[in-house]
């Protein structure tokens, strides 16, 4: 019995490093809270241009045919390989349905049945890229949900600027694309339904970062000058983030989008806090 044990040891162990890397390989690096909020940011977006194609089909093709382009604009060569390391599959699944749901806009009439249903798809796709890409106790971590907010504030900025062109501040603002517009006011949106999720309850700070929010939806709703949403998000948004989701967010330069701020570096959210 002893020499039997002597020679089964030494190959259980060796099977047990051999299971050991094969995950190592599949699973590739883990990435951080900050990382994975960018990820999740890039999704939302996705699925806000994908919707927003769908829905301006019937009274105009040009607008729509711009928003589906925009599925694609975020998605760089890393965010392939990151999905790659995890699920080779997904990742060609998913260039391939953005491909062919950008090339159904070269129609001069497309379907739309067809873009309806390739909608519907794209978002089952983007469902099991993340649930490939981020791990279950970030996906429900609290702080990384919050810094989706504060991306997804950015990305509302940086559509609302574009959308109003070059303007004399003393100028009434004027919107010059339709489709940056849409995306700023789909953004904002998303980024007030995602903080009721996440709220606190029965706190003061947690009510007065709802109506910050709800007020630079109105401010771009009302083609308010840009310089009054930054503002709001300056003096309001940013700091109420900071102080409830302890996001470690610049002030003055937090919201750049997609997890950077104005600077360029990524904001940084932890992946140990509350989860839901």
């Amino acid at each position: 019995m002893n020499k039997y044990y002597y020679f089964i040891l030494p190959g259980l162990v060796l099977l047990l490093a051999l299971n050991s890397n094969t995950n190592n390989f599949i699973l590739g690096h883990t990435f951080s809270g900050g990382e994975s909020a960018t990820f999740l940011t890039l999704v939302e977006m996705m699925k806000i241009e994908a919707q927003l194609a769908e829905k301006e089909l019937p009274s105009n093709a040009t607008i729509a045919k711009e928003h589906a382009e925009h599925t694609t604009e975020h998605l760089t060569a890393n965010n392939t390989k990151e999905i790659k390391e995890r699920n080779p599959r997904l990742a060609t699944e998913l260039n391939n349905t953005l491909t062919d749901f950008v090339k159904t806009f070269e129609s001069k009439s497309p379907s739309e049945s067809v873009v309806k249903d390739k909608v519907s798809n794209i978002s089952d796709v983007l469902s099991e890229v993340v649930s490939a890409r981020i791990d279950n106790q970030q996906l429900n971590n609290v702080t990384v949900k919050a810094q989706v907010v504060n991306d997804l504030v950015g990305e509302s900025l940086e559509h609302y600027n574009s959308s109003l062109g070059e303007t004399v501040k003393t100028e009434t603002p004027k919107i010059v694309d339709d489709a940056d517009y849409q995306s700023a006011q789909a953004a904002v949106s998303r980024a007030i339904d995602l903080y009721n999720e996440i709220k606190p309850s029965g706190n003061a700070n947690s009510t007065e970062l709802g109506k910050s929010l709800n007020t630079l939806k109105d401010t771009i709703d009302s083609k308010s000058p840009f310089d009054q949403a930054d503002k709001t998000v300056d003096d309001k948004i940013t700091p109420l983030l900071n102080g409830m989701f302890k996001l470690k967010l610049a002030v003055e330069e937090a919201h750049g989008g997609e997890g950077q701020d104005h600077g360029g570096n990524e904001s940084k959210a932890s992946s140990g806090n509350e989860t839901h």
